[in-house]
């Protein structure tokens, strides 16, 4: 069985979700109707069909892993999945190396990441929301400190900027924020000691909320909660600056 390429389903998911308001919008558009309710039926529509192509493309990639077995995956620039130094890719259950690179194709499988977007640029990027945490689990041996480090983050507003926290193995982070043009690099180290020393490495990702776009555009077509957007999550070891502080 052929799958679509998965950056097809995304691009599909989105277009879909406004062509079926854009007509629900144009049907009602000549009668009589209670315009604040109507809209809100249609965002909740849109958000649902979003929710599910969501998980239609979650689908399709483990159907695509299935298809090419369950051993391991094929090295492909195009479907970076999860990548360490070298490139290739990593079954979930095996012990990871650092350092790793999380892509936003990656991160889109994780609850409460959306899908990854392309910027003028060209670069791609992803959005977190709508809820105010991300959770992102994987199976790594941390014997020394390590660094962590989330490149071309972009707020919302100031003040979830202001709110952001991260956790690594439940213990609170120190950020450094640094910015370039609208985009920010935020780091932090982290030292493991006694019973945080684990066979994995949890990051949490949090803000006090998340916003509507349409709160911030009421003219915006989006209907999502987004709170901040980052092109890539890196982490590696930093033994270093421990040795010399």
């Amino acid at each position: 069985m052929d799958f679509l390429p998965e950056s097809e389903i995304v691009n599909l998911k989105y277009q879909l979700a406004q062509q079926i308001k854009a007509s629900i919008n144009r049907s009602a558009s000549n009668k009589k109707s209670n315009t604040p309710f109507l809209e809100s039926c249609v965002d909740t529509l849109v958000d649902e069909i979003a929710e599910l192509k969501i998980e239609v493309s979650k689908l399709t990639l483990n159907l695509s892993s299935l298809k090419n077995g369950n051993s391991s995956y094929h090295s492909s620039s195009s479907d970076p999945l999860f990548k360490s130094s070298s490139g290739s890719k990593k079954i979930k259950n095996d012990l990871s190396e650092f350092p790793i690179q999380l892509t936003p194709e990656f991160l889109q499988n994780i609850d409460n990441f959306y899908y990854p977007e392309t910027a003028p640029n060209d670069s791609t990027y992803i959005w977190l929301g709508p809820e105010n945490k991300a959770t992102i689990e994987l199976p790594v041996s941390i014997t020394v400190p390590i660094r962590l480090a989330l490149n071309n983050v972009r707020f919302i507003t100031d003040d979830i900027k202001d709110s952001l926290t991260i956790f690594i193995n439940e213990e609170k982070l120190k950020l450094e924020l640094f910015k370039q043009n609208d985009d920010y690099t935020i780091t932090a180290s982290w030292l493991p000691l006694n019973n945080s020393i684990k066979d994995k490495c949890i990051i949490d990702i949090c803000v006090d909320q998340s916003i509507s776009v349409k709160d911030l555009y009421p003219e915006a077509s989006d209907t999502r909660k987004l709170c901040l957007a980052l092109s890539e999550i890196e982490i590696k070891t930093n033994s270093l600056e421990y040795v010399n502080s």
